[in-house]
């Protein structure tokens, strides 16, 4: 019998729930087991009861901001990769350049983002 390989669970967080839906339809059509939040704490809680290895981030959101919930989700799985993504390079890109610099993101994309740019980093972090 040939056993099913297990897929990859990643978390898209995101205010915006538009582009969270768009994301994860486009990596569970790459073979991944993706969903969506809208919040840091809900993607805390998500992190926490379902083991996700990859989370895709927004930067600027309502309450949590992508640092914030990067280091609570630090806290409960040092296991998970985080990829933060943002438009607005004025305020945050020193926010996100220091985090990357101290080894706290694993990556950061700048919106727009390209399907391919997404799809090659999820690739590349759960090899």
């Amino acid at each position: 019998m040939v056993k099913k390989r297990k897929k990859t669970k990643i978390l898209i967080v995101d205010d915006e729930e538009s582009i969270g839906l768009a994301l994860s339809e486009m990596l569970k059509d790459e073979g991944f087991e993706a969903a969506y939040v809208i919040d840091g704490a809900q993607a805390v809680e998500e992190v926490a009861n379902n083991g996700y290895r990859l989370v895709f981030m927004d930067m600027v959101m309502p309450g949590m901001n992508g640092l914030e919930t990067y280091r609570a989700i630090r806290k409960i799985s040092r296991y998970a990769k985080v990829i933060l993504f943002t438009g607005y390079i004025k305020d945050t890109d020193n926010i996100i350049s220091q985090g990357v610099r101290e080894g706290m993101i694993d990556e950061k994309i700048r919106k727009p983002y390209l399907t391919d740019q997404i799809i090659r980093s999820a690739r590349k972090h759960l090899s």
